[in-house]
């Protein structure tokens, strides 16, 4: 072929989207990309992340924080789930034609229509009923029943693979009639959530009894490190919007005050830190050579995308704090603090998951990291009254809010220049000890 014809070609499938066979990707192929399809979905899914986090931030502010977090829970594996499950077989199948499109769209619409039920899901949580609903169902059905219907156009279209894309779409449909089941009437709370919880564990489990028993599906490694690195950047942006909006409303309301300008600050920082930090996991290059890490590898990101999330809730709830002087100084540590902690924590356990490595000599930074969360905490206890909301008319307030929230941002930087400095080598070190086991020698 021509360079000539084969441009033509090109030109031809980029501007005409007419069925093509889904006969499989390249599980090898190399320098595969992200495409704007992908991002449009990707999007629509961070959307939804940011209404999950609102509503966390409010369930916090009216004291609901238990509840709030077991429907804010509840809500970010559904959404998680349904993105990662289409990731999966879009990194095999994806081809880019009519059909793929318009399924894609339809898993757009089923997003938007469960994040219209999550109000009421939260609302749910807060009188102590079940966070699931209807308008949840509907969504998540919509959301996955496309995925069903490509799993078996694959199923016809790729013979090789034909008994793993089957078991996909069979589970993946019993899993919606369980999921339907949840809304029956009379079912009480307690049984409502073990059937969700057993209906959660079965759809994690399936997929890596699936590919061990019938064969992998197509899907590329570095295209699935690439898939959830840029969710998790977008994610990431979600923060610098909670950022933005947080910032937004106090200058609207007091113009500008200090407690403004620590907040911004602080919040890009956060931002700044956590991309930095996740980034410094050389994802792609491991995946790449070690493509059977990737199971366990998928499954942490499932906290991890609420975490970074609930960053964005942590700084509205400490807007809202510092707006109308409602909550005390610990709380609005702890709506920072713990979320930008347990981003850390998962950050370090993506790292230890998917090199192998559970290295000591890394513990020092990781604890080094934690102690300005701690201090903040220490700080914010130590600094007010109990049960005392913050009044920034006093100075000593202002200055403790000040000090708790660059502590907060504080340990990101810790995270980032620790790692830039010495804990780069550890990671070095980690890959070396990999090197001599072929990726056919380790386990799922």
């Amino acid at each position: 072929m021509t360079t000539t014809t084969a441009l033509a070609v090109q030109l031809r499938d980029d501007l005409r989207h007419r069925l093509r066979p889904m006969t499989g990707r390249d599980p090898s192929e190399r320098d595969r990309v992200v495409t704007p399809l992908e991002l449009l979905y990707d999007l629509v899914y961070v959307i939804a992340f940011a209404a999950a986090a609102d509503e966390l931030a409010h369930a916090i502010i009216d004291g609901e924080v238990g509840p709030g977090l077991g429907a804010y829970a509840f809500a970010i594996f559904a959404i998680t789930w349904a993105w990662l499950n289409f990731t999966w077989f879009a990194s095999a199948y994806g081809n880019d034609d009519a059909l793929f499109r318009v399924a894609t769209v339809v898993q757009m619409v089923g997003v938007v229509v469960l994040t219209f039920g999550l109000p009421v899901s939260f609302e749910n949580a807060a009188h102590g009923e079940s966070p699931n609903n209807g308008m949840l169902v509907v969504g998540y059905i919509i959301m996955r029943v496309p995925l069903i219907v490509l799993w078996l156009r694959a199923a016809r279209e790729d013979p090789a693979h034909r008994r793993t894309s089957i078991a996909y779409a069979v589970v993946i449909a019993i899993a919606q009639v369980g999921w339907a089941l949840t809304t029956l009437p009379g079912l009480s709370f307690g049984a409502t959530v073990t059937f969700l919880v057993a209906v959660a564990a079965a759809e994690m489990i399936a997929p890596v009894v699936i590919e061990r028993r019938y064969g992998r599906a197509p899907w590329n490694a570095g295209h699935i490190a690439e898939r959830f690195g840029l969710l998790t950047l977008i994610t990431v942006g979600e923060v610098v919007a909670a950022t933005v909006a947080a910032v937004g409303v106090l200058v609207s309301e007091q113009g500008w005050s200090v407690g403004a300008v620590v907040i911004a600050a602080s919040g890009l920082v956060i931002a700044a830190g956590l991309w930095w930090a996740y980034y410094l996991i050389p994802t792609r290059t491991i995946l790449t050579r070690w493509p059977e890490r990737t199971f366990a590898w998928r499954y942490a990101h499932l906290p991890l995308f609420g975490a970074i999330a609930a960053v964005g809730a942590g700084l509205r709830v400490a807007a809202d704090g510092v707006e109308h002087e409602e909550l005390t100084l610990l709380q609005i540590t702890l709506a920072l603090a713990v979320p930008v902690g347990c981003v850390v924590v998962l950050v370090f356990l993506i790292w230890s998951v998917l090199l192998r490595s559970y290295d000591l000599t890394h513990i020092p930074l990781f604890l080094c990291t934690l102690v300005p969360l701690v201090a903040a905490v220490v700080v914010a206890v130590v600094a007010s009254e109990p049960g005392a909301p913050i009044d920034l008319a006093d100075d000593a307030d202002v200055a403790a809010l000040v000090t708790v929230i660059a502590l907060v941002s504080l340990s990101c930087v810790v995270e980032v220049v620790g790692h830039e400095i010495v804990g780069y080598t550890h990671t070095l070190r980690a890959v070396e000890r990999n090197l001599p086991r072929q990726g056919g020698d380790d386990d799922d």
